[in-house]
């Protein structure tokens, strides 16, 4: 059985350390840590005993990928511990059956989400705010969007940004040129961008180009209008009760499949495909991970780049949320006294040294400084792409995320994508989702 926490957000973390430790040696101005500690101190935790620190990702990364990103960098800069990599490959290497086994991990990682709905769920949180205070890591070192994203109760943080992502709009030069139509700029409106669609949208002998289409999960996870799935204060599903979700739907669901020939599409295609792979799509809504990480190789095969996400008229300069993989250290750290240890290393890779490492592999850095960010994506071979696009905007506030963020978010995510394809109309799909997730929410209270 799960044993459920309910888990409140504090918004910069004020309340539960910021204002513990704002000022003096922990997060002070000119006094503070700025991230490059390590140089001064190469020596520092070196004539400490020897200790195994284990890791344990919910996303099954494999151990090649844990070692590029996290993995040579830790043993780099700690060669007196040895590092271990739990990989999640499925079927008994779940947090549940680990838990039934009595395997030990120290540090778990997961995107935001999926966060809460194990590391949280399940009780394995460990509260790090003393930890953080005593390794004087400054939190108003991070971007405020992501910090604030860390989910705490009242009794401490349970986490740590590492890295993170956001959303924009992706585009094939190659289609844009084919049609003569000029490429979208950072700062474009949704009704721009929606005229551009109207332009490429067409049939050309058995090919059908659709200027735009949105890809619905990540629309959702990273929705600029911060829009929480679940209410806070009641626990019930806000889908067809907060005014903003209509807005939502409008605005980035329904518009852009106005367009002719992009809800015909739509019932035939999938929309990554079109873009990636059939290079069908012209225009997408992206995560920098596509290029970092999961498309790569497809994105080789065509003249690409990308621009800022466009922002809601009522909210201008406000991007999409951040997307952001959490580190948390585990109650089984506590136990096996490898909790100092193991915050050694989230210090390090909250580090400029290591946040710049990392941000040159293409992975969207969690650090506002822009000695860090100006180095995004340059180790990459798609170096010359507009990076900055992501910054462009200031990321959007992120809300409560409730240990139910996952189940509930695929049902929201099925009615949206009926709604795409004119399945259901945006009332229906409301009452459906609303239904769906109240039912949802109450057998996952049951457990």
């Amino acid at each position: 059985m799960r044993g459920r926490l309910k888990t409140v957000p504090l918004s910069l973390l004020a309340v539960a350390l910021l204002a513990g430790c704002g000022s003096g040696g922990a997060t002070g101005g000119d006094k503070t840590d700025n991230g490059n500690e390590d140089k001064g101190k190469a020596e520092e935790g070196k004539n400490k005993e020897p200790v195994e620190v284990v890791f344990y990702a919910q996303n099954g990364m494999t151990p090649a990928d844990f070692d590029n990103r996290y993995g040579n960098s830790l043993r780099k800069k700690f060669p007196q511990y040895t590092i271990k990599y739990i990989q999640n490959t499925g079927k008994g290497m779940d947090v549940a059956s680990m838990l039934a086994a009595g395997t030990h991990y120290d540090v778990y990682f997961a995107n935001v989400g999926y966060f809460e709905d194990e590391f949280i769920s399940y009780n394995l949180q460990f509260d790090m705010s003393d930890l953080i205070k005593q390794h004087k890591i400054d939190l108003n070192r991070y971007d405020p969007s992501v910090i604030s994203g860390v989910r705490a109760s009242s009794y401490g943080i349970y986490a740590l940004p590492v890295v993170t992502d956001s959303i924009g709009i992706m585009y094939n030069k190659d289609i844009l040129d084919k049609f003569s139509v000029p490429y979208p700029k950072d700062g474009i409106t949704w009704g721009e961008l929606y005229d551009l669609s109207r332009k490429l949208t067409r049939t050309e002998g058995e090919i059908s180009y659709i200027g735009y289409a949105p890809f619905v999960n990540y629309m959702l996870y990273m929705n600029p209008l911060s829009i929480p799935l679940v209410d806070e204060k009641t626990g019930t599903p806000t889908i067809n009760r907060d005014e903003r979700w209509k807005k939502f739907y409008q605005t980035l669901l329904i518009a852009p499949t106005e367009v002719p020939g992009v809800q015909d599409y739509l019932k035939k295609h999938d929309v990554l495909n079109g873009f990636f792979i059939d290079q069908q799509v012209a225009m997408l809504g992206g995560i920098t991970a596509f290029a970092a990480n999961s498309r790569g190789d497809q994105l080789s095969k065509f003249n690409w780049d990308w621009v800022a996400m466009p922002p809601f008229q009522d909210l201008p300069g406000v991007g999409g949320q951040p997307y952001t993989q959490y580190f948390g250290i585990t109650r089984m750290a506590k136990t096996k006294n490898t909790a100092d240890a193991a915050m050694e290393m989230l210090k390090h890779l909250s580090s400029d040294e290591f946040q710049t490492e990392i941000a040159r592999k293409g992975f969207m850095p969690v650090l506002k400084n822009m000695d860090v960010r100006k180095e995004f994506g340059q180790d990459t071979k798609y170096k010359d792409k507009n990076w900055g696009s992501y910054f462009y905007n200031k990321l959007a506030e992120v809300p409560y995320k409730s240990v139910y963020e996952i189940p509930i978010s695929n049902l929201y995510v099925a009615n949206m994508n009926q709604v795409m394809k004119g399945e259901i109309d945006l009332n229906t799909a409301l009452r459906l989702s609303e239904e769906s997730a109240a039912k949802k929410l109450q057998e996952l209270k049951a457990k």
